[in-house]
């Protein structure tokens, strides 16, 4: 019977067993970045007449998703007029701007992130 010796078959298998440990760890910290950046951005953009739709934009990481908005009930209703206007106040967009600023980061911030959490720097 032939028999045949692959060297380094086990390292291998302990470094392919890391990857989804890692690449949640590289979601969720790629999650968070992008909310941050997402807030900030929105922060900066919003008409801060008395400030409280600047300090009611919040942010909400999931494991599978990241969300940046408002979510207090009493500022839903302007925040939406803010942002699309009306018939009688012109739009000021902040949070679909913030959006679309952000957007490309994501898949660049998920690989380098990835690398981090596999041991390959960046």
């Amino acid at each position: 019977m032939a028999r045949a010796r692959i060297d380094g078959l086990a390292g291998a298998l302990r470094a392919v067993a890391r990857v989804p440990r890692a690449m949640r760890e590289a979601r969720t910290e790629t999650l968070h970045e992008w909310a941050d950046n997402v807030q900030g951005s929105a922060r900066g953009l919003v008409p801060q007449r008395t400030g409280d739709l600047h300090t009611s934009l919040d942010q909400k990481v999931e494991a599978d998703h990241a969300e940046v908005g408002v979510w207090k009930t009493e500022q839903l209703e302007y925040a939406e007029y803010v942002e699309q206007g009306t018939s009688s106040m012109a739009e000021q967009p902040y949070l679909l701007p913030a959006f679309n600023e952000h957007r490309r980061q994501v898949p660049r911030t998920y690989r380098a992130a990835v690398r981090r959490h596999l041991g390959g720097g960046e």
